[in-house]
């Protein structure tokens, strides 16, 4: 019998239901697990904060999708100096509703490291490798037709080839992708392939219920084990609580996300024994740097980023191009007023480019007022010298690809304008706190390992302090993987739901 998605206000005030599993949140780990415990047999019910949207809802209006589709409508900071700002999705989908759909396996030397310095002995390219199959078929993980990669990405593809880079072309969860590039306000066209469109659709198809708009508060234990949740259902214009819901379960899945998961079992004081809950927190710091061209460049005529660049991926850098809104481009100009637009103006002439850089140090999140999530992350000197020495990459495949001057992310050092100026960039005395930053990654506040007096959860990402309360989203990540997390996440979340399904008796018969 198939499931059915409910809405905040189609669900009794003050109500109570039961299910072998509940799944708190709806995004890359929460909405695979849905599917697999649902199509493996198991009554599933999903918890999803934000609301439930479909792609005919979606418009390329920032004013109306950042507040429907994001935490916070976008514009989270991660305090430290520099702030770092940061996205996250809130909704049914969560954030793969909303991000650029890169999918790329965790790299061998990341499940090295993790098989070394955790103790996670399994995590084996071989053993890993039917759980990386097993998503990419469900998301359908594709290469771009070369249609959809526009004439400034072309531009910077043939200047990075032409200088020898490894270039590899990415791999996007998507169906005929058009490269509209509006990634980052939902596929009008359910041509991404979220966990919305793919994973939910399946586990309601398969029994599961979902309700949207509902808050998880309280973690119910007996006997120490998870045993349900206490919920909090939301209006979703308000956000304030409507009523009530109870949810009892036999097994419990935390998949609210590697910020808002730590934040529940703190103020639950749950799971943290090891006092490491909300510490280990990584994000990938990303900066960018934008081409500027005395012909049309139309860089967001095309998907929203159809290569990246892994030359570089040993020294901790990962190189591409950036399918940014305009609007986001507005507020990060190095201008102001009349300048701005003047530079505005000149929008398609532009070829933003980005870079991610791997972790060397990490932060930290914890409960703030109202149960919100406050995250601490200060850069450090090795995250800072890779930043540098990546926008000056940067710089300098823009200027092979033509570019007249280049507008950079550093507050006393705002734009050069030919090749030889790079040197700026090393000369000059740049501060972490000068540096423009922000990521949409969030990974390690709970991190997986073999030793229970070290982490918080164990290899089948089990807690190790209640039973039968798992996690299945970036917490659980151990160490910065340098790529994407999507594909990491739903993997091994995949991996966690098949171990429930073959020990279904030791989870269930309680």
């Amino acid at each position: 019998m198939a499931g059915q998605i409910f809405n905040g206000v189609d669900i009794p005030k003050n109500s109570s239901i039961s299910a072998d599993v509940c799944i708190i949140g709806s995004g890359a780990g929460g909405g695979c697990a849905a599917a697999e415990l649902a199509e493996g047999g198991l009554d599933v019910v999903v918890l999803e904060e934000g609301g439930y949207y479909t792609s005919d809802t979606f418009t390329r209006d920032p004013l109306t999708m950042l507040p429907r589709l994001y935490r916070d409508g976008g514009a989270n900071m991660i305090m430290g100096s520099p702030s770092i700002a940061f996205s996250e999705g809130r909704c049914v989908g969560g954030s793969t509703v909303i991000n650029g759909g890169m999918c790329w396996r965790t790299p061998e030397r990341v499940l090295q490291r993790w098989r070394l310095e955790f103790g996670l002995q399994d995590m084996t390219m071989q053993k890993m490798e039917p759980y990386f199959q097993k998503v990419e078929e469900r998301i359908n993980v594709a290469f771009q037709h070369p249609d959809t990669i526009s004439k400034g990405e072309r531009r910077y593809y043939d200047a990075a080839r032409s200088m020898g880079y490894f270039v590899n072309p990415n791999r996007r969860n998507q169906k005929n992708c058009c490269g509209s590039n509006v990634c980052i306000f939902g596929c009008p066209g359910d041509r991404k392939q979220s966990t919305l469109v793919s994973y939910i659709p399946r586990a309601v198809k398969a029994g599961a219920r979902v309700y949207a708009d509902c808050r998880a508060v309280k973690i119910r234990i007996k006997n120490g084990r998870a045993t349900g949740v206490a919920v909090n259902i939301l209006d979703r214009e308000t956000h304030k609580k409507i009523g009530k819901l109870e949810v009892k379960s036999k097994l419990l899945l935390l998949a609210c996300g590697a910020l808002q998961t730590p934040v529940l079992l703190l103020k639950n004081k749950l799971a943290n024994s090891t006092k490491q809950v909300g510490k280990n927190f990584l994000c990938h710091p990303n900066t960018k740097a934008i081409g500027m061209f005395d012909e049309p460049m139309y860089y967001w005529r095309g998907v929203h980023q159809g290569h990246q660049i892994h030359e570089f991926l040993d020294e901790g850098i990962l190189l591409a191009m950036a399918g940014v809104h305009p609007a986001m481009i507005a507020m990060t100009l190095p201008e102001y007023g009349n300048d701005s637009l003047r530079m505005m103006e000149q929008f398609n002439n532009m070829v933003v480019t980005g870079t991610l850089v791997d972790d060397t140090t990490t932060g930290r999140v914890w409960p703030g007022p109202g149960g919100v999530a406050l995250m601490f992350y200060q850069i450090d000197k090795e995250e800072t010298r890779r930043l540098i020495r990546a926008v000056a990459l940067l710089c300098e495949i823009l200027f092979t690809a033509g570019a007249r001057s280049v507008l950079l992310p550093f507050a006393h050092l705002k734009e050069i304008k030919s090749m030889d100026e790079i040197i700026k960039i090393y000369d000059t005395p740049i501060k972490p706190s000068e540096i423009e930053l922000m990521t949409v990654h969030a990974m390690g506040t709970t991190r997986m390992g073999a030793n229970p007096k070290l982490y918080v959860v164990g290899p089948w990402c089990e807690t190790n302090d209640v039973k039968n309360l798992f996690i299945v989203d970036g917490g659980i990540i151990p160490t910065s993987i340098g790529v994407n997390p999507q594909e990491t996440i739903m993997a091994l979340s995949t991996r966690t739901c098949q171990h429930i399904l073959e020990n279904r008796s030791k989870y269930l018969n309680v």
